[in-house]
């Protein structure tokens, strides 16, 4: 039971390091949007939703990948 426990906390603790990859300075730098405007709102709405929307697939992206894996586990299992 404790080797599950710990499997698990496994699995949480690398999903959340995953999330640390996605950085809002490495959108803009790609995006050529200065950080430091769209931080104080001196930025255009454009930007905004450039980096917005960049986030937004990031996020897809893991919760995408997350599921296939969670998917082969079951199969995996069967």
């Amino acid at each position: 039971m404790q080797d599950l426990r710990s499997e698990k906390k496994l699995k949480d603790l690398e999903y959340i390091k995953k999330f640390s990859k996605i950085s809002i300075s490495g959108i803009c730098e790609k995006n050529k949007i200065n950080r430091a405007n769209l931080l104080n709102n001196k930025s255009t709405q454009k930007n905004a939703k450039i980096v917005r929307e960049e986030i937004e697939s990031e996020i897809a992206k893991l919760y995408i990948k997350e599921n296939k894996e969670n998917e082969q586990q079951k199969n995996d299992s069967l």
